[in-house]
């Protein structure tokens, strides 16, 4: 007789080994119904498992005919870089990232060592020309009282030169005239020749000094002109004092540029978000529009999925999605198509396509979708994955 091992060993099945094993007398119709209740037990396990795996591919099945699937989908938010308006050198990093921060909050410095020198340097030279206008300012009018009553005096002996001028004329008449009758009197022998010469020399005398009651008219008149110039130069020196003013302008407006770059020294965020990183950190340098750090923008989140062309006609503005995450497993939330995308990933920046057209199973051109989640759950990040399902009914 042989044993049961070697039954088992010939791939039998336990019942068939059982009733191998079993004696030939009576105890063979008491082992039959075990065997076939293992077998039925059996059946139904496997049948069972079997109606499972059809349920679960109709499901499936089901699922995929009513949904468009997208599993490159990811959340999205506003993100910016700011940088500053001048080269320079970060001072010092005021947030960490990942800090929430309001807007005009303080998030770094740059260094100002240089800047508030040109401030110093800047107002001093304001004050200085600020000063040489008042000197300028008062020397001037100084000048014009000088030369105003300067002008007065030299007008005034002008107007007594040509008096004198005016007598010295009358007297020259005079005296010419006395000497002509002199001359007829001494020809007629009633004067001497004493007497003949003494009117001579008055009307020689009278003839001198109307030339230097001239000569003195000429000069009174020339320091008249004289003073006229120099009041004229007064205008001259008045347009300086314009010049003054505009240096003092230009001088202010340096000065407002310096202390526009020393307030942008101070980088401020510039609405409410959060830092996502420093791509400057303390003592880096820094050029003019050179981003310093990322952040991210307000509290706005977004899904964007990614779709293939042939499945686009199934996505439409206003359809709903479902939208779970695996960072949070077993969620759902509902969502609403807000756009679409205009051009397909041919025309997109590969940093922007999740997934390159040279390492996907299809080459097909796919589309982003974004989706708007109607109740976003607040602990979203930015950048994490999500799985999107859009109803192909707008449903």
């Amino acid at each position: 007789m042989k044993s049961v091992s070697e039954y088992v060993d010939w791939g039998l099945s336990d019942d068939a080994a059982e009733a191998a094993s079993s004696p030939r007398s009576g105890s063979g119709p008491s082992a039959h119904p075990a065997g076939v209740s293992r077998r039925l037990v059996r059946w139904l396990v496997v049948s069972l498992t079997l109606m499972m795996l059809i349920i679960a591919l109709w499901v499936f099945s089901t699922h995929r005919v009513q949904n468009v699937i997208s599993r490159h989908a990811f959340v999205k938010t506003e993100l910016t870089s700011v940088g500053a308006r001048f080269d320079g050198r970060v001072a010092s990093v005021e947030v960490t990232p990942g800090t929430r921060v309001n807007a005009g909050q303080i998030i770094a410095r740059l260094d100002d060592s240089h800047l508030l020198a040109q401030e110093v340097e800047a107002k001093a030279n304001i004050a200085s020309l600020e000063r040489t206008l008042v000197q300028e300012t008062a020397a001037i009018e100084q000048e014009r009282k000088t030369l105003a009553v300067a002008s007065q005096e030299t007008k005034a002996r002008a107007e007594a030169t040509r008096s004198e001028v005016q007598a010295a004329r009358i007297r020259v008449a005079e005296t010419q005239e006395y000497w002509r009758i002199r001359q007829e009197l001494f020809k007629s022998g009633m004067i001497s020749a004493e007497a003949l010469r003494e009117a001579n020399s008055k009307r020689q005398l009278a003839q001198e000094q109307l030339a230097g009651a001239q000569n003195n008219a000429s000069a009174a008149d020339a320091a008249v002109r004289n003073a006229e110039l120099n009041i004229a130069g007064i205008a001259i020196r008045q347009q300086r004092l314009g010049i003054l003013s505009s240096e003092i302008n230009a001088a202010k407006g340096k000065l407002a540029r310096v202390q526009a770059d020393l307030a942008s020294t101070i980088i401020k965020a510039p609405t409410d978000g959060m830092i996502v990183r420093w791509l400057v950190n303390s003592g880096g340098s820094i050029r003019v529009g050179t981003p310093i750090v990322s952040m991210v923008i307000g509290s706005d989140r977004w899904v964007e999925a990614w779709i293939d062309e042939d499945e686009l006609e199934h996505a439409h503005i206003g359809g709903a999605a479902m939208v779970s995450f695996p960072s949070l497993p077993g969620k759902q939330f509902e969502g609403v198509i807000e756009r679409l995308g205009v051009t397909t990933d041919l025309e997109e920046p590969v940093v922007a396509v999740p997934e390159p057209r040279t390492t996907r199973i299809r080459s097909a051109p796919i589309i982003a979708v974004v989706i708007r989640l109607l109740n976003p759950p607040g602990e979203l990040l930015p950048g994490l994955s999500a799985i999107v399902d859009i109803n192909r009914h707008g449903k």
